[in-house]
């Protein structure tokens, strides 16, 4: 099948990159693909060899003069995706739909546009109200597209002040959705989240492409030491990008109250730290700043040691875009123990393979889940065994690799769908 994948690439700081690169290391060989994206520099040596790289603004081209079988968006909530919503509707494919909520990154598009950033910094002026207005005008009909009874009240609120949780509330994925021939997302939340606003899409819960990676023990023990840590610490890693999503306040507050009784408790930050000097002041507050060890982003072939110098992970998540967490299953994947928010898009995960924590009191569950993984090292072993062994079976290589082979031939022979009377904003596809 000759295949365009359209994508964010290694080395850009994003997980939908790295999961871009396991992929098509599983498919690569069977199908014809060229890739699409647009950034700076891509790392060749992450990709399987020989295929071909374009900028995505060669993409319409490219199809118009030999015709791709399929395209296959990687569109996630981050503005390194913006580039796909100028070509997602204009040759309709195969949707891989890596959040729900999209809001955060589309409203920046046009919320954060010079002319409306302009605006902002003068509201007075009218000269920058009007160059606003047309931005302002697109942003008002996508929101009342998706959401007819609600987008006017919507975009009233934006303009205004906009609370953490108005975003999720509204995911926006409406268009995207109705624009491609099929949805290809990883957990089945999503999947039934979907199919209940755009029913007439097909979609498909599809796995993603982990696998445990083989670390040396030593390496491991090394590293740990290099950390400051020794065998009388028992490490709590919290790993990905560390904004208040996943909620490092709250893990920390836990851990200082469980200290108390288990003075060996540290906590391993792993990951890129929007604010770190304010996260810093928060953990002296808490007096845990001492006990806590900041790695920053560490290349992604040094991850798997450095979740294994974890004894016990934490990995919550509120508010939640409902996605399927790469970096979840990463730590899961090596074994590590793992207590998870209990979240509905998480309910594949077997009840004995992570620890949950009711976020209607998470600090409290979260507390009473360190006590008990401190004094139970038989309990840290069940679970880092059961955990790998799910990831081992469900996300075995071969298993990934057939699903997304089925995936791509539903895709393929699905009719693209009818244009809508979506916003001028959104092209039309190509005849």
């Amino acid at each position: 099948m000759r295949l365009a994948f359209v994508s964010p690439l290694p080395p850009q700081p994003s997980g939908v990159a790295d999961y871009a690169a396991d992929l098509l290391a599983l498919v690569a060989k069977h199908h014809e693909i060229e890739l699409f994206h647009a950034q700076d520099e891509v790392d060749a040596a992450r990709l399987p060899d020989g295929l071909p790289l374009h900028p995505a603004d060669r993409f319409l081209e490219r199809h118009r003069r030999q015709r791709f079988d399929l395209a296959v968006y990687q569109m996630g909530n981050g503005p390194s995706h913006d580039f796909l919503y100028d070509l997602v509707s204009r040759v309709p494919g195969l949707l891989v739909l890596h959040d729900l909520v999209l809001h955060h990154a589309r409203a920046a598009q046009f919320l954060e546009a010079e002319p409306v950033r302009a605006w902002r910094a003068s509201p007075a002026s009218v000269t920058a109200r009007e160059r606003a207005a047309p931005v302002l005008e697109a942003w008002r009909a996508e929101l009342e597209y998706a959401y007819p009874a609600q987008g006017a009240r919507l975009f009233a609120a934006q303009l205004g002040t906009v609370g953490d949780l108005l975003p999720y509330a509204y995911p926006l994925f409406r268009i995207p959705v109705e624009a491609s021939r099929l949805v290809a997302v990883h957990n089945r939340f999503m999947a039934e989240a979907i199919h209940a606003e755009v029913p007439d899409v097909p979609v498909e819960c599809v796995p993603m492409p982990v696998a445990r990676v083989a670390v040396d023990a030593r390496a491991v023990g090394e590293l740990r030491a290099r950390l400051g840590f020794d065998a009388s610490h028992l490490v709590v890693g919290v790993f990905g990008l560390l904004t208040q999503e996943k909620r490092p306040l709250v893990v920390a507050r836990a851990l200082a109250r469980a200290a108390e009784s288990h003075p060996g408790l540290r906590l391993l930050l792993v990951g890129p730290i929007p604010d770190q000097p304010r996260l810093e002041s928060e953990l002296d507050r808490l007096g845990v700043r001492g006990r806590t060890v900041f790695t920053g982003r560490v290349p992604l072939a040094e991850l798997a040691e450095h979740i294994e110098a974890a004894d016990v992970v934490a990995h919550l998540r509120y508010p939640t875009a409902r996605e399927t967490s790469a970096a979840l299953l990463r730590v899961l994947a090596q074994g590590r123990p793992t207590i998870v928010s209990d979240l509905e898009q998480q309910a594949d995960l077997p009840q004995d393979a992570v620890l949950r924590v009711d976020l209607a009191d998470e600090e409290a569950a979260l507390h009473a889940a360190l006590l008990r993984l401190c004094g139970d090292a038989a309990l840290r072993l069940a679970l880092g065994r059961a955990a790998s062994s799910y990831v081992s079976r469900e996300h075995a290589p071969e298993r990934v690799a057939a699903e997304w082979e089925r995936v791509f031939e539903r895709a393929r022979a699905q009719e693209p769908p009818a244009p809508r009377d979506w916003p001028p904003a959104w092209p039309r596809p190509e005849a």
